[in-house]
């Protein structure tokens, strides 16, 4: 047996941990108010006190209630994070890919077709389905792509988490060729689930013709470190950059090289791929533009933090190396101006980093974009939107105006064990063109979705569309 989460808990141990969780966000946490009111937080702490607080008898009570209430910050840099398993469950194995909102099956596993809707799972409605997940899958502002990309990557245990474990789910599903049909499927072990990863035809294997789907999925998706490859019919680099979460040295040494191959090829088109690109370090991203940048660049107005000491420290943990909180708001705020409880920092460290590389690349440039594009991935896009580098795909997931990702502090609630990550330094971000609705993520310049028929092919439609735009001109 497992178990989940399901520790008891008195009112007295769900209250402290919810009164510590809320003492560091209204204290310390620089971004309350950026997408809800005073007001409404107000309301839903209200709420919380008192429906809630009586109703939660468990860890997993807790946990459900609390990813609830964080979802309303919308921010992808604030996670709740699981309790741990004593041991793994079986879980929901269909690999899903969401389409416009809904669910389609990802692989032929199971006999069911590829591209077929998942109209329900145990009688609950897919689409309501999807809105009970939405919760688990952190993002900024308002933006549901990132959610989405978690949510396909997840939904095995977020399944698990929303509804308890089960030998058996009744699927309902259409085929392609509108047949509707039930299928009652067992559930599978973590390892066999992740085993099958390398299936999804999302991932392109059939599209680069690949015969070893595995070996493809751990050199490109699967690969951090920087990587390149030509289409010499049509004069064409492709970069992928999966990651900026890279050691700095060896990620500059690494990005040398490869425009060095790119120039030396007297490549006319670039296209640079940071779909999966989730983040990691800021210079990163600032080196890697400055490959592609006209002009010098900026990436941010100001930054700023609401607090001279860390809330409820005591059951922080700091991820900061060299640094407290308390030395590095001594380094960097406590000699700033103050607006109100918001120290506030104009200058940015990096700034003379941000200057085109004299090695840089001079033909036309693509950059493909999508939901798991965020923190300092998203950064990147925002580099080329400010400079009219032509963006291709969907939304970031990270957000066009703010980002709330410095300090990272983890929080552990006494009581539950439940752990918080929460970073204390607001971004606002350097923005040209401020007519955009704030809320999104850095949108792109051509909107190319992934279709139904995209996925049964295993067509990577984003990629394509730039190719034969290349292959026109």
């Amino acid at each position: 047996m497992f178990v989940f989460g399901q520790d008891e808990l008195t009112k007295e141990q769900v209250t402290e941990d919810y009164t510590i969780l809320k003492n560091v966000l209204s204290k310390g946490y620089p971004s309350l108010y950026e997408y809800t009111s005073e007001s409404e937080w107000d309301s839903l702490f209200t709420n919380f006190e008192k429906e809630k607080l009586t109703t939660i008898k468990t860890t997993n009570g807790l946990y459900k209630s609390i990813t609830e209430l964080i979802d309303y910050t919308r921010d992808g840099h604030l996670i709740v994070m699981r309790p741990q398993l004593t041991s793994t469950p079986k879980l929901f194995p269909l690999l899903l890919k969401i389409i416009e909102g809904k669910f389609y099956a990802d692989t032929g596993d199971f006999g069911i077709p590829v591209g077929s809707e998942i109209i329900s799972i145990d009688t609950i409605n897919a689409i309501k389905l999807r809105q009970k997940f939405l919760k688990y899958a952190p993002s900024d502002g308002f933006n549901t792509s990132k959610k989405d990309r978690q949510i396909e990557r997840e939904l095995g245990i977020l399944h698990f988490y929303e509804f308890g474990a089960k030998d058996t789910y009744q699927v309902a599903y259409k085929t392609p060729s509108n047949e509707i049909l039930t299928k009652n499927i067992k559930s599978k072990s973590f390892e066999s689930i992740g085993s099958r990863f390398v299936n999804r035809n999302s991932y392109f294997s059939i599209y680069h013709n690949a015969t070893n789907k595995s070996e493809f999925v751990k050199t490109t998706i699967g690969k951090k470190e920087p990587f390149v490859y030509f289409i010499d019919s049509l004069n064409t680099a492709i970069l992928t950059m999966n990651s900026f979460q890279l050691d700095v040295e060896k990620f500059r040494e690494e990005l040398k090289a490869i425009f060095k191959n790119i120039n030396r090829k007297k490549v006319k088109n670039l296209i640079i791929d940071v779909r999966q690109n989730e983040g990691g370090y800021p210079i990163n991203s600032i080196n890697a533009f400055s490959y592609i940048a006209h002009q010098p660049f900026k990436q941010r107005e100001s930054s700023s933090v609401i607090t001279s000491e860390l809330p409820e420290e005591k059951y922080s943990q700091n991820l900061v190396n060299g640094y407290t909180y308390k030395t590095f708001f001594e380094k960097y705020y406590q000699n700033t101006p103050k607006k109100e409880n918001e120290w506030i920092l104009m200058t940015d460290e990096n700034e003379p980093f941000m200057i085109p590389n004299r090695k840089g690349f001079k033909g036309k440039t693509y950059v493909l974009i999508g939901g798991k594009t965020f923190s300092a991935g998203s950064s990147f896009a925002l580099f080329c939107k400010n400079q009219g580098v032509t963006l291709v795909g969907e939304e970031t997931g990270g957000a066009y105006y703010t980002q709330t990702g410095g300090y990272p502090i983890i929080y552990t609630l006494p009581n539950s064990k439940i752990k918080v990550l929460i970073s204390f330094v607001k971004i606002s971000r350097y923005v040209k063109d401020k007519t955009v609705k704030k809320g999104g993520g850095i949108f792109p310049d051509f909107r190319v979705p992934l279709t139904v028929q995209d996925l049964i092919e295993g067509r990577d439609s984003q990629l394509n569309y730039v190719v034969k735009r290349i292959n026109k001109n």
